[in-house]
Protein backbone atom coordinates (compact mmCIF):
# COMPACT_ATOMS: atom_id res chain seq x y z
CA UNK A 1 0.00 0.00 0.00
CA UNK A 2 0.85 3.31 -1.01
CA UNK A 3 -0.09 6.84 0.62
CA UNK A 4 0.62 10.27 0.20
CA UNK A 5 0.83 13.05 3.03
CA UNK A 6 0.30 16.37 2.60
CA UNK A 7 0.50 19.04 5.33
CA UNK A 8 0.25 22.59 5.90
CA UNK A 9 1.37 25.14 9.02
CA UNK A 10 0.14 28.68 8.77
CA UNK A 11 1.17 31.46 10.69
CA UNK A 12 -1.98 33.20 12.55
CA UNK A 13 0.04 36.41 12.71
CA UNK A 14 -0.29 36.27 16.47
CA UNK A 15 2.53 34.33 17.52
CA UNK A 16 0.55 30.85 16.76
CA UNK A 17 -0.14 28.75 14.07
CA UNK A 18 -2.37 26.40 12.47
CA UNK A 19 -1.66 23.09 11.16
CA UNK A 20 -3.88 20.63 9.04
CA UNK A 21 -2.12 17.42 7.27
CA UNK A 22 -4.45 14.26 5.80
CA UNK A 23 -2.91 11.01 4.72
CA UNK A 24 -4.23 9.40 1.66
CA UNK A 25 -4.07 5.66 0.39
CA UNK A 26 -3.07 5.78 -3.31
CA UNK A 27 -5.65 3.18 -5.34
CA UNK A 28 -4.07 0.16 -6.32
CA UNK A 29 -1.29 -2.24 -5.31
CA UNK A 30 2.10 -0.26 -4.72
CA UNK A 31 3.55 -1.21 -8.24
CA UNK A 32 0.63 -0.37 -9.70
CA UNK A 33 1.07 3.18 -8.38
CA UNK A 34 2.12 5.62 -11.65
CA UNK A 35 2.79 9.03 -11.16
CA UNK A 36 -0.08 10.55 -12.20
CA UNK A 37 -2.04 8.20 -9.66
CA UNK A 38 0.29 9.78 -7.23
CA UNK A 39 0.07 12.77 -8.74
CA UNK A 40 -3.83 12.81 -8.35
CA UNK A 41 -4.24 11.47 -4.76
CA UNK A 42 -1.63 14.47 -4.05
CA UNK A 43 -3.28 17.14 -5.52
CA UNK A 44 -6.58 15.85 -3.75
CA UNK A 45 -4.99 16.25 -0.32
CA UNK A 46 -3.86 19.53 -1.15
CA UNK A 47 -7.43 20.55 -1.75
CA UNK A 48 -8.57 19.09 1.30
CA UNK A 49 -6.08 20.79 3.49
CA UNK A 50 -6.65 24.30 2.11
CA UNK A 51 -10.33 23.59 2.50
CA UNK A 52 -10.05 23.02 6.12
CA UNK A 53 -7.62 26.03 7.00
CA UNK A 54 -9.93 28.22 5.34
CA UNK A 55 -12.26 27.39 7.82
CA UNK A 56 -10.15 29.10 10.18
CA UNK A 57 -11.16 32.02 12.64
CA UNK A 58 -8.03 33.51 11.89
CA UNK A 59 -7.86 35.93 8.67
CA UNK A 60 -4.09 35.38 8.51
CA UNK A 61 -4.75 31.58 7.87
CA UNK A 62 -7.89 31.84 6.12
CA UNK A 63 -5.80 34.67 3.38
CA UNK A 64 -2.75 32.36 3.14
CA UNK A 65 -4.69 29.61 1.73
CA UNK A 66 -7.02 31.38 -0.67
CA UNK A 67 -5.24 31.69 -4.03
CA UNK A 68 -4.63 34.81 -5.49
CA UNK A 69 -5.10 35.88 -9.03
CA UNK A 70 -1.77 35.44 -10.67
CA UNK A 71 -2.13 38.07 -13.77
CA UNK A 72 -1.24 36.32 -17.19
CA UNK A 73 1.97 37.08 -19.23
CA UNK A 74 5.46 36.91 -19.28
CA UNK A 75 6.83 35.96 -15.59
CA UNK A 76 9.93 37.75 -16.70
CA UNK A 77 7.63 41.14 -17.15
CA UNK A 78 5.56 40.25 -14.09
CA UNK A 79 5.98 42.42 -10.93
CA UNK A 80 7.83 41.21 -7.72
Amino acid sequence: MSHVVFRKQVSDGNYGSETAEVLLDVPGDVYDATEPVIALTLENARRLVHAELAKSQAWRVRDAVTPSEVPAGDPEELPL
